[in-house]
């Protein structure tokens, strides 16, 4: 197999049995690092591992984002299993559909719990042993929602910009030990939540092609490919950075705002 610009670091990635966490796993181990694969669905997340072995070297290890305790547990398994840590991407998360005049404590708690609680103790957990062999990298996925803000998911948009607020504190505390800390912001990717949600009509592709310049969804290999700029040497200078892999739709282009680039001449007023 040939060498890759991470051959022989390992990683842990939270949520990695599916979905974008997935693509990062499999973006990792085809350059040459070791992944531990964090997740709550631990059958599925051996499966992952078993799906890549051809790649590299892989382990799942069952995470439940919401017990603060379990970040201990699987820094030390990455450890037991390849006697460093040197990675760690925050993608486990969750979301709740539901107007905030309706929102219950209880589902607030449990996005809060798993989306800014989990990565600031996981982070804490890796970062712990990160200092002791002499640096490392945290990348957390955040949400293009930390910004542009989606009616009816008002704890998951708060929890968003907790995770760019925390990737810049850490990042400012942690760069002695030599820990590069950033986050990826993600627009419309093409998961099988968002597909869940075209079909249920929350979302239609023309409402958010409307607003995303690119005018299309992006793949979990093109979320992957940003979380791994940050992982190698190229992002060595590059800490505390929140990067919106979103198309453009943070630029906040209203809907058809770009039918006059593309057709001056319907709106030509001879000016």
């Amino acid at each position: 197999m040939a060498c890759g610009r991470i051959q022989g670091k390992t990683a842990i990635v939270t949520g990695g049995a599916r979905g974008i966490g997935k693509a990062i796993v499999r973006k990792l181990l085809s350059e040459g690092g070791k992944v531990i694969i964090a997740d709550i669905l631990a059958e599925e997340a051996g499966r992952t591992a078993e799906g890549f072995a051809g790649l590299g070297e892989s382990r799942a290890v069952a995470y439940d984002a919401g017990k603060v305790g379990d970040a201990e547990t699987v820094v030390n398994s990455a450890l037991d299993a390849f006697g460093r840590l040197d990675m760690l991407v925050n993608n486990a998360g969750v979301q709740s559909r539901r107007p905030s005049i309706d929102m219950t404590e209880e589902i607030f708690d449990h996005v809060m719990d798993i989306d800014i609680k989990a990565p600031f103790f996981m982070s804490r957990a890796a970062a712990r042993a990160m200092r002791e062999s002499g640096g490392g990298r945290i990348v957390s996925i955040s949400s293009g929602n930390s910004r542009m803000m989606n009616p009816g998911r008002a704890p998951y948009c708060i929890a968003k910009a907790g995770v760019n607020a925390m990737t810049k504190v850490l990042a400012a505390e942690w760069a002695m030990y030599n820990i590069n800390v950033n986050a990826i912001a993600p627009g419309f990717i093409e998961t099988e939540i968002v597909k869940r949600g075209l079909g249920m009509g929350i979302l239609t592709r023309d409402q958010i092609t409307a607003v995303t310049p690119i005018e299309r969804l992006a793949t979990v290999d093109e979320v992957a490919d940003s979380v791994f700029f940050f992982v190698t040497d190229e992002a060595r200078y590059v800490t505390g950075q929140i990067l919106f892999c979103d198309g453009g739709w943070s630029t906040g282009i209203l809907p058809g705002a770009l039918d006059y680039v593309k057709h001056p001449e319907k709106f030509d007023s001879g000016l």
